[in-house]
């Protein structure tokens, strides 16, 4: 289930803060201090990407308030997306084999236990992060794309089709042609 609206606004707001000290350190995965309340989750490039993406697509009837405060947060990252361009895109080359690994784990575990397929809308998170950071590298990726490849087929021979993995309201943001993996999930047999 995905954090109440104000929560992932706190987050973002959060990570939003430490982002040019992020950005400037050798840091993947970084903690924030404090952490807000109700989301303890360390500040990523991927993090961030997945909450501005669901921060976009908040329901019409949210408060006048927390929508005036998305838009804000939602400005301010696109403001720090342009002038930080070239340290973003080195961040996500960072992240993306950080994260192809933990996908690659998962898919691993899988194949080994199909009973990992209850962990699916998780994991699937991560398969998520990779598509958004490769959108930012622009296809500058070398082996990754290879692995990435396999491991798609690896889904792929496991995956029925089937509803949207996540609330509905991020349907809009990740259409099923670029994000087929979330629609629908594995089968719990080999």
């Amino acid at each position: 289930m995905a954090p109440a609206p104000d929560v992932q606004l706190a987050w973002f707001f959060t990570a939003l803060e430490e982002l040019s000290a992020f950005l400037h350190s050798p840091d993947v995965f970084r903690p924030l201090h404090p952490p807000p309340p109700g989301k303890a989750q360390d500040l990523s490039l991927g993090g961030l990407l997945l909450a501005a993406d669901a921060l976009s697509s908040l329901p019409d009837d949210i408060t006048p308030e927390l929508r005036t405060r998305t838009d804000q947060a939602l400005r301010l990252w696109e403001t720090e997306r342009t002038s930080k361009g070239a340290a973003i895109e080195a961040k996500a080359g960072a992240e993306l084999p950080h994260r192809l690994n933990l996908w690659r784990a998962y898919l691993q575990d899988l194949a080994e236990k199909p009973n990992e397929a209850s962990a699916y809308n998780t994991e699937v998170r991560h398969r998520v992060i990779i598509e958004r950071l490769l959108s930012i590298l622009r296809g500058s990726v070398g082996a990754e794309a290879g692995q990435l490849a396999r491991a798609d087929e690896q889904l792929r021979l496991r995956f029925r089709p089937g509803r949207f993995a996540w609330p509905s309201e991020l349907e809009q943001v990740y259409p099923e042609g670029p994000f087929w993996y979330l629609y629908g999930g594995p089968s719990e047999t080999r």
